[in-house]
């Protein structure tokens, strides 16, 4: 099981995290639950960046680089994953001294990121790989000299692909679904011509997570040109790729419930299909249907296509009603079932009560009628108790809010808002008495 440490990242002071199939984190604003799902991202993608350093090396191995020495595999890696970490975190002028990050793949092959101790110079991004890795690197150089006259370059890349996911123990495709969409989605019309308007500088003073949303929505629109239905069939009929038709067909319906509609890209014109004959662009629906209909979009690709992937998606909640927040919980739940990975941040109690729900089905699972439980909850969307864990963090302190008694989210964490609110009550009753009594006297 992979794990991460964080030190004096942002507002995190020290972090240790297993990653499991299944996280959730909560907790108050600015308080590190973004700074955690940027670490984990940052490290799942290091495999990414090294895949296509290794693809310019093969397909361009005959042209210098700017200063005419040639680059090993390894100082392109550390070029690229300094570059990375500058565009996800920012700066490193202001950070900490002691901060550090470490990601353990799997035994032996690690990587930590800190900063240089010499106060004569600005906080140096130092990265160190364990020797594992260093090996596996230079292996990697050896082979790329041995083949580069190959002619058939895909067959090793997709060769070095398979070895490079089994080395760090991670064959999931890693995508980010960040906060605040809803801008990114009025702005639909006109993504493509300022995306495709920025050079390379301006691209780069992009927030790396948003830049990476960006480009996959930019890609997956295309596919939505026809209905989810449409989409199904078409994949059932034209690829050999195994597909659940009650899963997916589920997960098309639990979309429309909550988009109320179906998003279509028609001609370059984004819209939500109300009915068959009736429309809104997407730029004037809902912000709650704004904020919420590429999550589903996306996650409902990656399904159809059984693609193998780890969710990374920061507050599913926004902007929507707290039925539909129940819902679009439940589709997560329901594509996680699909072998994917799922870590969510939320501020919401209806999104934590009804992972409590999903638990509960899978805990009394084997104690009553499973046709009669499924019919309350679909069996997909149950959630496991051992492959689960949640957190709440609070001024840079990570602590678990799961409860082994009960194999739920403590109840504390789901609405402790309420209670504050009720006992606010609570005790203007008392002063109304209170008063109320001295007069009568």
């Amino acid at each position: 099981m992979q794990k991460i440490t964080i030190n004096q990242l942002g507002p995190v002071s020290h972090c240790i995290l297993k990653i499991k199939d299944f996280i959730v984190f909560t907790g108050p604003q600015a308080s590190g639950k973004s700074t955690v799902a940027k670490s984990i991202f940052f490290f799942k993608n290091i495999k990414n960046i090294l895949i296509t350093q290794i693809r310019k090396q093969f397909l361009f191995h005959d042209l210098p680089t700017e200063d005419s020495i040639p680059l090993s595999t390894k100082n392109r890696l550390l070029k690229e994953i300094r570059s990375n970490f500058l565009q996800i975190f920012g700066s490193t002028w202001c950070m900490d001294r002691s901060m550090f990050l470490l990601c353990e793949y799997a035994d032996g092959v690690s990587i930590k990121v800190s900063l240089t101790e010499d106060e004569t110079s600005p906080n140096y991004i130092w990265i160190d790989f364990s020797s594992n890795l260093n090996k596996f690197l230079y292996s990697i150089d050896d082979e790329l000299d041995h083949c580069k006259n190959s002619s058939l370059p895909d067959e090793h890349l997709s060769d070095l692909k398979k070895r490079i996911n089994g080395f760090f123990a991670d064959d999931m495709e890693i995508v980010y679904i960040p906060a605040g969409r809803s801008m990114i989605t009025l702005l639909s019309t006109q993504l493509n011509y300022l995306y495709s308007s920025m050079d390379d500088t301006q691209k780069r003073n992009l927030d790396y997570c948003t830049q990476n949303y960006l480009e996959r929505i930019l890609m997956l629109k295309p596919n939505f040109s026809v209905s989810t239905t449409q989409m199904i069939q078409d994949a059932i009929s034209l690829t050999d790729v195994k597909i659940n038709k009650q899963l997916i067909f589920t997960a098309s319906e639990l979309m429309k419930e909550i988009l109320q509609g179906e998003y279509r890209n028609v001609s370059g014109e984004e819209r939500l299909q109300v009915t068959d004959g009736r429309y809104v662009k997407i730029n004037f629906a809902s912000s709650g249907q704004q904020e919420a209909v590429w999550i589903l979009n996306v996650l409902f690709y990656y399904l159809l296509n059984n693609k193998k992937t780890y969710f990374i998606i920061e507050e599913p909640e926004s902007h929507l009603f707290p039925n539909a927040q129940k819902l679009i919980m439940e589709f997560i739940s329901l594509v996680r079932g699909n072998k994917n990975q799922i870590f969510i941040t939320t501020h919401s109690p209806y999104i934590l009560g009804t992972i409590n729900n999903l638990l509960y089905a899978s805990k009394i699972s084997k104690n009553v009628n499973q046709k009669e439980l499924e019919h309350i909850v679909m069996k997909e969307k149950w959630i496991s108790f051992d492959d689960i864990s949640a957190y709440f963090i609070d001024k840079g302190t990570v602590c678990s809010c799961m409860d082994t008694e009960f194999q739920s989210i403590e109840n504390e964490v789901i609405d402790g808002a309420s209670d504050d609110i009720n006992n606010d009550y609570d005790k203007m009753i008392l002063l109304k008495e209170k008063y109320c009594t001295k007069e009568n006297a």
